[in-house]
């Protein structure tokens, strides 16, 4: 279905502002460089966004839902044991934090320290995403004990929460240090809490 050109004008504004955060971050993109680099009219950008801030949120909510499905076609695969889908998430995770796209690199790691201060809007938002992210690996620890491809050595909601957040945490070590080593011990520690049955 081919898209409308107002909503492709507004698709370009967002694909372009989701670049340029991955490289400079919400706070240092001006809505001057935005509109430069994306080829619209400072009007246009008002058209379909009320503020940066506002912007910020459709940004936000749209990598919210394009994440989700994502991990919903990740989880589509028949061929592998749910403990197996779960790795190959841990593991897409670790090469995209480290690809020389930042593009690619996890835009709740990017915003996060840089948006929770800034606006409560944009804050709250990446607190639902991490709340929705969270709620589906908890299901799939949870599928995956069922399916006998995991051991049950932990509560699958409490396992689901700590590695999520040691994994943004190890995210956020190795784009300081510029190291994947962070990365790597987040999948030890990964394998040590989710044996296979």
């Amino acid at each position: 279905m081919k898209m409308k050109k107002s909503e492709a004008t507004r698709q370009h504004i967002l694909e372009t502002g989701r670049k340029l955060i991955a490289e400079q971050g919400f706070s240092s993109m001006g809505l001057s460089v935005l509109l430069k680099t994306a080829g619209v009219p400072k009007g246009s950008f008002y058209h379909y966004f009320e503020s940066k801030e506002h912007f910020g949120c459709v940004l936000v909510q749209q990598y919210l839902d394009e994440y989700m499905r994502s991990l919903d076609a990740l989880l589509a695969t028949e061929a592998l044991s749910m403990r197996e889908k779960l790795f190959q998430y841990w593991h897409l995770w670790e090469n995209y934090q480290h690809s020389e796209d930042a593009s690619k690199h996890c835009l709740i790691v990017k915003l996060s320290a840089e948006i929770a201060d800034i606006s409560e809007d944009m804050r709250e938002l990446l607190a639902q995403m991490t709340t929705r992210v969270e709620k589906r690996l908890g299901d799939i620890i949870e599928a995956g004990i069922k399916d006998g491809s995991m051991a049950p050595k932990l509560e699958a909601r409490m396992a689901a929460q700590v590695l999520y957040q040691m994994w943004l945490g190890a995210s956020l070590i190795g784009k300081v240090t510029r190291d994947k080593k962070p990365l790597q011990k987040a999948l030890e520690v990964t394998e040590i809490m989710l044996p296979a049955a």
